[in-house]
Parts: structure tokens; sequence; C-alpha cells
């Protein structure tokens, strides 16, 4: 039965009709599609097969179930243009099932209204999108965990809004063979089309699939974490993303990162530290084009 469970919840997730997909470049509410958590960030993105986390629900609602206890998770992210993007969430496990729930959002500072060309604008106007989201995992076998997330979604631009809802799925799965691997795979945002005043529009759907390799170094006094992920957006090309951090005495840590197939970013650097349950992470991820550097700042709190 077990493997029947197995069998069936990887092809529900790789099967997926192809209707659910965007055409290139046409899907909306691109603030889904940015990563949450200064670790994350600064391992380039490369989180699929991670999870333990808070911050895991975004990347693989599987994750949760490997989280010890009680974990919280806030982060700040500072972005060109005035941009700022949040994230709140919290996760309990007790081993065998998980569960979590988090608030992301984006917003930007007022911007001019103009209704043509003139010196000085009639007005300002906001943005405003949000996402919550409610989380369940469970540990099927020993090796094999799976998750599932539902998301409300809501975007205001001025006085306009758009509602929503969308669900993503995952799975990890830990080699017995091999200690300290892992791989997962999630899909991300599925749901119906939405509608912003007479526009229809596609959620932006992602498909990701990763592995994650943790190895203790006792000559360093560290351990040592390798990831990868494939990542295959409803509306574009696949990415690659690749990720490492050196972990020294379960106290300090040194990350970096790099992505293909994006057009204004590859590179991203960070470090964390760890104290008493506390962890502080950051993120620096600079971009192309004169569209300036993003920063990330994470807390984390193991209760």
């Amino acid at each position: 039965m077990k493997r029947f469970l197995v069998v069936l919840f990887v092809v529900s997730c790789l099967a997926l009709p192809t209707s659910s997909l965007a055409e290139d470049g046409t899907a909306g509410l691109a603030f889904l599609k940015l990563g949450v958590g200064a670790r994350a960030i600064a391992m380039g993105d490369a989180y699929t097969a991670v999870g333990g986390d808070a911050m895991s629900m975004y990347w693989n609602p599987a994750g949760t179930v490997s989280v010890d206890g009680i974990d919280v998770g806030l982060m700040h992210a500072e972005w060109f243009q005035d941009i700022r993007y949040e994230f709140v969430g919290a996760a309990k496990s007790d081993g065998s099932q998980g569960f979590g729930l988090s608030v992301v959002g984006l917003y930007m500072d007022d911007l001019e209204r103009r209704e043509g060309p003139t010196s000085e604008p009639i007005g300002h106007f906001g943005v405003f999108d949000f996402a919550f989201t409610g989380n369940y995992s469970r540990r099927l076998t020993e090796s094999f965990d799976v998750g599932c997330s539902v998301k409300y979604l809501h975007q205001k631009i001025d006085t306009e809004v758009a509602d929503g809802v969308a669900a993503d799925l995952g799975a990890i799965y830990r080699f017995p063979m091999v200690t300290g691997l892992s791989a997962g795979v999630s899909v991300q945002n599925l749901g119906p089309q939405m509608s912003f005043i007479e526009e229809k529009f596609d959620l932006p759907v992602l498909f990701r699939v990763g592995a994650a390799y943790g190895t203790p170094v006792p000559a360093l006094n560290g351990d040592l974490l390798l990831s990868s992920d494939a990542v295959v957006p409803g509306d574009g090309d696949t990415k690659a993303h690749f990720g490492i951090e050196f972990e020294y005495a379960k106290m300090f840590a040194l990350r970096a990162g790099y992505r293909t197939g994006w057009d204004n970013q590859d590179i991203s650097v960070g470090f964390g530290a760890k104290v008493r349950g506390v962890r502080i992470d950051y993120a620096y991820v600079p971009f192309y084009s004169d569209l300036g550097d993003t920063h990330r700042v994470s807390l984390g709190f193991a209760l």
C-alpha cells in the first residue's frame, strides 16, 4: 500500500495536464516566483530537497515534516526600485506529520498617477500582493515524505483587487543507502485563472526537481551541504540552480549559489549564525541591467 501511495503521488506531480501551463511570459502574480529565506536565497534558490524549517514550506510543502518541534521564520527583503518583500511563517512537526502557516507579501511605495504627459502627477497609488498559506505534510515511510499547501491569493493595485486560490504539492525522498543524500520534487501555484478588472491571467506554475547532499567534515569541525535544482516555469524556459553551504561548529555558516537561465541574475552569497535556537541569515543577490542589488535578512526560532 505504501509503495502504491508513493507511485501515485509522484505521478500526480509529474503528469499534470498541459492546460495548466501559461504561454511564455503571460502568467500573473509574479511575486509567487520570489523565494523566501535568506539561507535558501544565498544557496542559489536550490532548496527543494532540503526542508526542515518554516521557510521550506515555500520551496517544498513536504519539508515541514522534518521540522524539529516548532520552527518560526521571518524574512525582510529589500529589492530594487523600492520594492519590499516580507515573509512570516511557523511550522510544527511530531516527526510523523507536520503543519504550517505562512503569509508572504510584496508592496511598493506610492507610485505617481498620471493620465497624460504632465509635469506633476495628479496623485499617487499603491501596489500590494499577498498570499496566505496553510500546509500539511506527512512521513509515509522512513525515507519518503509528502506534503501539500493551499493558498489564498490577493492582489491590489490602486482600488482594483483580484482574489484567487492555488495549491502546492511536494515530496522528498532520502536515500537509505547514501547517508545525507535526498531528492525532492514540487509543483507550485496550481489553480484556476484569476481576473483583474476584465483581464484573465494564469498563475505562475513552477515545477521543481532537486537534490541535496550533506556530510560532516571532521577535519574542519563543520558540515558541508551541496544542493541543486532544476526549475521549469509554466511561462518560461528551464533554469538550473546550485548551492553550497559550509557550517562551522553548528554555529556559523558561509553560503554561495549560482543560477543559470535568468537574464538579470546569477550569483548569490550569504552567511548565517545560530545561537541557542535563534538563527539569523543574510543573502546578497546582485541584479544586472542597472536594476540594482537585493538584500534579504531572515530570523528563525526553534521552539
